[in-house]
């Protein structure tokens, strides 16, 4: 048996692993991991195809072999978990490349699975053509694909945040992009102004979008995808998937307590309803400060500082993590699109009446070469002034902006506090009067 069996091999379940060797340097630790790549950097894999970064290698962090060196935990690749025993604390672990299933026995387990694609059922994953975009191996192949057919035209079905920085990647490379969504606006689920003004840029690019439309079927004649979506027919030379991610819980699931999408309820602490079992990562759930409750939000950042507590916890520490407050980023050409908190629509579903407040202000000095306008809207819960939520929309850096929101969000403040906040002013760098400062003087009305 052994001490602690941690399954998945990536920024939650190596993370833990860390804590796990520091605090209990001669327990007996397995790592296992169902693929042959640990630690990398899936939210690069669009700049990697763009040409930006210039290797798929340049996004993996640890080999197996390094991370050994370096962190003194071996990790065994090509081994997937398919089954949970609690009751007899057995985790049975198929070997992907013999098919030879073995039984674990474990004293504490770390669950960091993370997340699959959602598969499309109409789609044919395994037709020449068609792509997710998920895993370095992924990647690895639509660039062998790209390099040896040369496409022209390209389908991207989804328009999330990924795939935005998808379509923008395949315009780097010359390709005619159509995109393809099922809701009415491309980012749905983020506040309307950064819905405006990726709808704006996508138009601006010259990019086919079609809302509201849903790809019912895609057959293949010779090299050409033929895609029927709302009763049209369209061709391509290579498609993507992308609608978003599931939980990759299906061997636990029945075992665990999950949300209906199978995310593995955890508390603070990375406990999840079995008490000698943790879960972290993008196959867990993590609290969000603002909702004051437990929600499935998957990101790398949370994924590490979940992984680390859990790690901590399983050898007998006794450490809480305090939540996030829903911090998102992304680029889309020139665009830096951002969000923290909530919206003003997922506060009014809250039951919490907001005011909006916006504001537009050079990002710089107005005489500094370079300077565009930084848009911000704040989300103010209008019973006690807090805020509650931003949203940030510029063609500069909208981290330094939406991460002094977050802070403030995190830190309970209200739009007064925020109004005198003592904020970085030199010409090169930030305006006297900044966008964020702007808006809350706004609400304020001062």
């Amino acid at each position: 048996m052994k001490d602690y069996l941690i399954i998945g091999a990536d920024a939650a379940g190596l993370s833990a692993a860390v804590q796990i060797k520091r605090k209990k340097p001669q327990a007996s630790l397995r790592v296992i991991n169902k693929g042959p790549i640990i630690s990398y950097g899936a939210c690069g894999i669009p700049y990697v195809l763009s040409g930006d970064i210039k290797s798929p290698d340049k996004l993996i962090h640890f080999t197996p072999e390094s991370f050994e060196h370096k962190r003194g935990v071996a990790v065994e690749i090509n081994r997937e978990a398919v089954a949970l025993l609690p009751e007899e604390h057995i985790v049975q672990i198929k070997n992907v490349l013999t098919g030879e299933i073995t039984s674990e026995e474990y004293g504490k387990l770390l669950i960091g699975t993370g997340a699959v694609p959602t598969r499309l059922p109409f789609l044919d994953y395994a037709m020449e053509g068609i792509f997710n975009l998920h895993t370095i191996e992924d990647l690895r192949r639509i660039i062998d694909y790209i390099d040896a057919r040369s496409p022209e035209r390209a389908a991207v079905i989804g328009a999330g945040n990924i795939g935005l920085e998808l379509v923008e990647a395949l315009d780097k490379l010359g390709l005619d992009t159509h995109i393809f969504e099922v809701k009415d606006a491309p980012v749905a689920h983020w506040p309307p102004l950064i819905q405006k003004a990726a709808q704006n840029k996508i138009r601006e690019k010259g990019i086919r979008f079609s809302a509201k439309t849903a790809v019912e079927s895609v057959t293949k004649k010779g090299p050409v995808l033929k895609i029927t979506a709302g009763g049209k027919d369209y061709e391509t030379d290579i498609l993507f998937s992308v609608v978003g991610t599931r939980p990759a819980t299906d061997f636990c699931r029945d075992k665990l307590e999950t949300l209906d999408n199978g995310a593995i309820c955890v508390d603070d602490k990375g406990f999840t309803s079995d008490q000698d079992i943790y879960a972290a990562g993008d196959c867990a759930t993590i609290y969000h400060k603002v909702l004051d409750r437990c929600v499935y939000w998957p990101l790398g950042s949370a994924a590490n500082k979940m992984g680390r507590i859990a790690g901590f916890n399983m050898t007998g520490e006794d450490i809480a993590f305090p939540g996030i407050v829903g911090t998102q980023i992304f680029k889309f050409f020139e665009l830096s699109l951002a969000r923290t908190g909530l919206s003003s629509d997922e506060a009014k579903k809250e039951g919490i009446e907001v005011d909006l407040v916006s504001a537009s202000r050079p990002d710089k000095a107005s005489y500094y070469p370079g300077v565009v306008d930084a848009d911000v809207e704040l989300i103010i819960d209008t019973s006690t002034g807090r805020l509650i939520g931003t949203n940030v929309v510029c063609e500069g850096n909208a981290a330094m902006t939406i991460d002094t929101a977050a802070a403030a969000i995190f830190s309970g403040m209200t739009v007064r506090d925020l109004a005198w906040f003592d904020s970085a002013y030199s010409p090169p760098y930030a305006p006297v009067w900044n966008a964020l400062i702007s808006a809350a003087f706004n609400a304020l009305k001062i």
